[in-house]
C-alpha cells in the first residue's frame, strides 16, 4: 500500500487486528475480528470509526463566518463559541461542490469537509475573500478525527469523558477529555440514529482510541471498519461525496433541505436552488432501491420503468444488507416516480435486473443522545 496516507490512528488499529485497505486514497481499517460485529454496534449501541482522511480546516479572522455565510447555503454568520451547522457549498448552478461541517469556536472554527477535499475547499474561499480577515489552515494531516455511532453513543461519551451531552442539539459541540487527551466533541447525525465526530490532535489520538476501548465492554462498543460502515450508510440513507453528492446533482435532488436557509439571503447558486424550490422544478431526487435476487448492480447503473423508454435513474451505491439479506442501493430517479414500491429495471453491465424503490432510510434509527 505504498503511496497511501496513514492516520495517526493506524498503529493503535494494528493492535486491534485490523485488516486495511485503501478507502479515498487512504489507508484505512477495512475490517477488524468480526464485520457483523462493526455492524450490529454501529446499530444498536456504539461503533467507533476513524474519520481522519474527512479534510479539516482551522479559520480564524474577524469576517471568518460572514465569508461562510456568503458561499454556502445555511445561516453560518451568527454561530456562537460551541455551535455548529451542516451547510453546503455550490456551484454558480447550484450544484453540490461539497457538504461541510462548521464547529464554531470563540476565535475560531472548525470546517470539515470530505475526504480529500480540504484542499480544494481552502483554495476556492481564499479566491474569494478579497480583504476580508480571515485566514484557512489545512490541519488535516495535524489532526485526527474519530467517530462514535448508535444509541448508546451519548452515555458511552459522558463515561469516557466524564461529561454530560444530554441535550447537546445537532452539530453543537463541547470540549471533552479522554484518556487525558483533548478533544472537541460534535454531535452528529447518520447511522445508527447518529453520534457524535472527535476531533483532537494527532500526538493524542491513539491514546485517546485506546482509551475508548480500556473498559468500553460494558456498552458494548466495537471499532467499526470501512466496510461496515458503508453498510451501515447505504441502509441509513446517508449520501457520500463522489457518489451521491457530486455536481451532477444539486442539494434539493440530494434531500439536504437542512442544511439550507431560506431567508438568509444570497449565496453562490442561492438564485438557482430558489427558483427550483419555488416553482416546484427538482427533477430527481436520492431514493433507495430493493433488487432482486439474481446479479449485483454496478454503480451508475441506469435504472428503467415500464412505459417510459429513456432512462429515469441512475444508482450510486450499492451493499449487501445483513438486516434485509437483499441487495439494497442509493440513487436517483426522477419524480414522478419516486414513490416508494415502484418497479424498476436496472441495467448493469450487460444484464437486465428488476427491483423497486424503497424509502430512505432503509432502517429504523435508534434513539441516540
Amino acid at each position: 500500500m505504498s503511496g497511501m496516507k496513514r492516520t495517526p490512528l493506524h498503529d493503535a488499529q494494528a493492535e486491534m487486528h485490523a485488516a486495511f485497505g485503501e478507502v479515498e486514497g487512504w489507508e484505512m481499517p477495512k475490517v477488524f475480528e468480526n464485520i457483523k460485529a462493526e455492524f450490529l454496534a454501529g446499530k444498536g449501541t456504539v461503533g467507533v470509526t476513524d474519520r481522519s482522511h474527512f479534510g479539516r480546516l482551522k479559520v480564524t479572522g474577524a469576517k471568518r463566518l460572514d465569508l461562510l455565510h456568503r458561499l454556502t447555503t445555511n445561516a453560518v454568520k451568527d454561530l456562537a463559541d460551541g455551535q455548529g451547522a451542516e451547510t453546503v457549498m455550490c456551484t454558480n448552478k447550484g450544484r453540490i461542490i461539497d457538504r461541510l461541517f462548521v464547529y464554531a469556536g470563540a476565535d475560531d472554527y472548525f470546517l470539515v469537509t470530505s475526504p480529500n477535499m480540504a484542499p480544494a475547499i481552502k483554495e476556492m474561499i481564499e479566491k474569494v475573500r478579497f480583504r476580508d480577515d480571515v485566514t484557512l489552515e489545512d490541519i488535516t494531516e495535524s489532526t485526527a478525527m474519530l467517530t462514535l455511532y448508535g444509541p448508546e453513543s451519548g452515555r458511552f461519551l459522558d463515561w469516557a469523558a466524564n461529561t454530560e451531552t444530554k441535550g447537546t442539539p445537532l452539530h453543537h459541540w463541547k470540549p471533552v477529555t479522554i484518556n487525558g487527551v483533548g478533544a472537541v466533541a460534535a454531535r452528529t447525525g447518520g447511522i445508527g440514529g447518529g453520534g457524535y465526530n472527535l476531533i483532537m490532535e494527532a500526538a493524542g489520538a491513539s491514546d485517546l482510541w485506546r482509551g475508548l476501548f480500556a473498559e468500553g465492554a460494558t456498552y458494548g462498543v466495537n471499532p467499526m471498519g470501512a466496510e461496515a460502515y458503508e453498510l451501515l450508510r447505504v441502509e441509513f440513507g446517508v449520501p457520500a461525496w463522489g457518489r451521491e453528492l457530486t455536481e451532477e446533482f444539486n442539494p434539493l435532488e440530494a434531500r439536504l433541505g437542512d442544511a439550507i436557509h431560506w431567508s438568509k439571503g444570497c449565496y453562490t447558486g442561492q438564485e438557482v436552488i430558489a427558483r427550483l424550490d419555488s416553482r416546484q422544478k427538482i427533477q430527481r431526487f436520492l431514493v433507495g432501491f430493493l433488487a432482486d435476487p439474481g446479479a449485483v448492480p454496478e454503480p451508475r447503473s441506469r435504472v428503467f420503468v415500464e412505459g417510459v423508454e429513456a432512462e429515469v435513474g441512475v444508482i450510486t451505491s450499492v451493499v449487501p444488507s445483513l438486516e434485509l439479506r437483499r441487495i439494497i442501493a442509493l440513487g436517483y430517479i426522477r419524480t414522478g416516480h419516486d414513490q416508494p414500491g415502484t418497479k424498476v429495471r436496472i441495467t448493469s453491465r450487460g444484464d437486465v435486473l428488476h427491483g423497486e424503490v424503497a424509502a430512505l432510510p432503509f432502517a429504523t434509527p435508534g434513539a441516540a443522545r
